[in-house]
């Protein structure tokens, strides 16, 4: 399954292929969830047929001098962009992503149009991350949850490279209750962040199994069967 979810974003960064579910990117998308006007302004126009969120991470986002965050499965790295234009520069973003075309993107994005801000762009899986234990104070997490299969190895590897009192900011879909069998025979449903979706009491559950506290989860019903939820947890 990561084999496909990685080529279906590359081929979606490529050009390849279309976003087949709706209200799922785009820059109106981008103003529903309450991103600043002035920010969304800010960016080319091209950039929102590529940004694919679950929601809105920066309010749980706060960033000291000195900092390093670490923007897991970054896309084109607008969520990066949108945190250090409101938060100053004196902290450190490593955009990270298994897709190529994303990294390509998130480079041309951040060196084409905001040459002043410096990011970190690094290839590699969210369960092997290629970081030493300890090496972030915050990690987010939008849209990219939902797409591994195996939820309490990924948030092991986001603990081991967190420091203590460090804190996931995150955007996913939550189911509402059992889904229809079809979403399991539709292989591009992990890719919407759909097939991989927990209830928020199982998303709760899987954190606090591996040492992390809550500090915020809040959700609003998307359609019949999802609710698009935020959620910030802090290592204990």
């Amino acid at each position: 399954m990561k084999k496909h979810i990685r080529k279906y974003y590359e081929q979606l960064h490529q050009g390849q292929k279309r976003l087949k579910a709706p209200g799922l990117g785009g820059k109106s998308l981008a103003a529903e969830l309450g991103y600043p006007a002035g920010l969304i302004d800010r960016l080319p126009d091209e950039i929102w047929e590529d940004f694919l969120p679950c929601g809105n991470v920066l309010h749980h986002l706060h960033p000291k001098p000195g900092d390093r965050v670490l923007n897991l499965g970054c896309g084109t790295g607008v969520d990066s962009i949108m945190l250090k234009l409101s938060a100053g520069s004196g902290f450190r973003i490593v955009n990270l992503d298994s897709a190529i075309p994303a990294l390509i993107k998130a480079w041309a994005l951040a060196g084409q149009s905001f040459p002043g801000l410096e990011f970190e762009f690094v290839c590699a899986d969210g369960d092997s991350l290629p970081f030493r234990p300890g090496s972030f104070e915050w990690i987010i997490l939008n849209g990219v949850f939902n797409l591994f299969p195996e939820k309490g190895d990924l948030i092991v590897e986001l603990s081991r490279v967190l420091r203590r009192g460090g804190v996931v900011a995150g955007a996913d879909l939550c189911r509402r209750g059992i889904l229809p069998d079809y979403f399991a025979s539709e292989p591009d449903a992990w890719a919407w962040c759909m097939s991989g979706a927990l209830s928020q009491n199982e998303l709760s559950a899987a954190f606090d199994a591996a040492g992390f506290a809550k500090l915020a989860l809040a959700a609003e019903n998307m359609d019949e069967y999802f609710d698009r939820a935020t959620f910030a947890f802090r290592k204990r």
